[in-house]
């Protein structure tokens, strides 16, 4: 940057680089999240068929815990 506050050429190309080689490497991980999304509500089945038993409700709160955080971080996949 220089004493201007005007950002130089070189730092554009450098922060337009950076910014691509950003969103390369997070789109496998969003589609991996955005189909994980899609698949887990399947691993609810067994335990709400059983029925819940205080020894399943850690796990029934992981599930959903991860299960939350799967659609957030697949929230933008393919929307290109």
């Amino acid at each position: 940057m220089t004493m201007s506050g005007i950002p130089s050429t070189t730092d554009s190309i450098a922060l337009d680089f950076a910014s691509t080689v950003g969103r390369l490497a997070y789109q496998p991980i969003e589609a991996v999240a955005f189909w994980s999304a899609v698949a887990l509500p399947i691993a609810y089945l067994p335990l709400l068929a059983n029925g819940l038993t205080s020894a399943d409700v850690p796990l029934f709160v992981g599930l959903l815990a991860l299960h939350a955080t799967m659609l957030v971080l697949g929230r933008g996949h393919a929307q290109d």
